[in-house]
């Protein structure tokens, strides 16, 4: 018995199952057996699909992350060397931390893969 070779996807298909399973991780739990019966794709697809997906959504998100940070450093620097009132700084240090509390809830959001 020779090995079955799975169908190819058209992308706007892929993209309706991608969200399809946003809205299931989205009320809870990951769903890979509804979304099967939902869509018709094998689970192991689907599997592959969200894990690609979640490793692009980390991928962006760390580098918003380094060009935010590079920003914010850089405007620190920036002040430290026109002053020598540190309270200057403070309301970038102030932007750095909401940053950092930002990513760590999204972070948070993204590491639930189902």
């Amino acid at each position: 018995m020779a090995n079955k070779i799975p169908p190819a996807y058209k992308p706007e298909k892929k993209q309706e199952a991608l969200e399809l399973m946003q809205r299931l991780a989205n009320k809870g739990k990951m769903n890979f057996s509804e979304a099967r019966k939902a869509t018709g794709i094998s689970v192991t697809t689907l599997k592959k699909w969200w894990m690609e997906f979640q490793l692009e959504k980390q991928q962006e998100l760390k580098t918003r992350l380094e060009t935010a940070i590079t920003t914010i450093l850089n405007r620190m620097e920036k002040l430290a060397q026109e002053t020598n009132n540190l309270k200057e700084l403070a309301p970038v240090v102030k932007m750095l931390s909401e940053l950092l509390q930002q990513f760590t809830e999204e972070t948070g959001a993204t590491e639930e893969w189902g």
